[in-house]
């Protein structure tokens, strides 16, 4: 290389990417402020049992179905658990940082690279609302996703009568972008199914990187 190549290479502006807040290598990718996501583990199935007992639970995130066992909720979490980590389509223990406790769960399915879309579910347990844990679960994966593994839109099928997935669907910035009539069959009646999208670029410039005052 000569002289003149060599400083025309050196005045080359920098990539975009260098510019912009996806290039924070010192967050944690796992662990927030009250947060910590983990894989699920066999040993997590008395929490996700006593979960899927609701009923309200289960028409949130999918529909009513009989009892599950101990014995096929641990065969279940043990088929997730031994998921290669390069598997986009994951299912994670929501826990407690300072005591280690599971207070929920979050997943990823129909990851699509190619697309570069996936699907975003969470739920957290009853006793546990309203502490902000669903909230910091859903901007880690969500900047995981986005930030690590350069997917670059998320969504998610949120039932019509369930107001809290609604509301944060939206506070993470996602818009509302088609309505699935009479889609699901719940207690009797038929519901409309919402569907939320959220970009890669929309959700950056809402959140920036997601927040965490731990250290690497």
């Amino acid at each position: 290389m000569n002289v003149v190549d060599h400083e025309r290479l050196m005045n080359l502006p920098k990539a975009e990417s260098e510019h912009t807040e996806c290039s924070d290598l010192s967050r944690p990718v796992w662990r927030g402020e009250s947060t910590v996501l983990r894989r699920v583990e066999p040993s997590d199935w008395e929490v996700v049992l006593a979960l899927e007992s609701s009923s309200s639970y289960q028409r949130a995130w999918e529909r009513v179905t009989a009892p599950r066992s101990p014995e096929n909720c641990q065969e279940w979490l043990k088929k997730e658990s031994a998921k290669d980590p390069l598997d986009d389509n994951f299912l994670l223990a929501i826990t407690d940082r300072r005591h280690g406790f599971m207070v929920g769960c979050i997943n990823t399915s129909q990851a699509d690279p190619v697309a570069g879309r996936f699907y975003l579910g969470l739920a957290v347990a009853p006793e546990h609302q309203r502490r902000g844990y669903a909230w910091e679960a859903g901007l880690l994966v969500l900047g995981y996703m986005f930030g690590e593994r350069r997917y670059q839109k998320a969504q998610a099928y949120v039932h019509d009568f369930n107001e809290a997935s609604q509301t944060g669907m939206l506070a993470f910035g996602a818009t509302l972008e088609g309505r699935l009539r009479r889609h699901d069959f719940f207690a009797g009646r038929y519901h409309d199914n919402l569907i939320f999208g959220l970009t890669a670029e929309e959700f950056f410039a809402a959140h920036g990187t997601p927040a965490s005052q731990a250290s690497t």
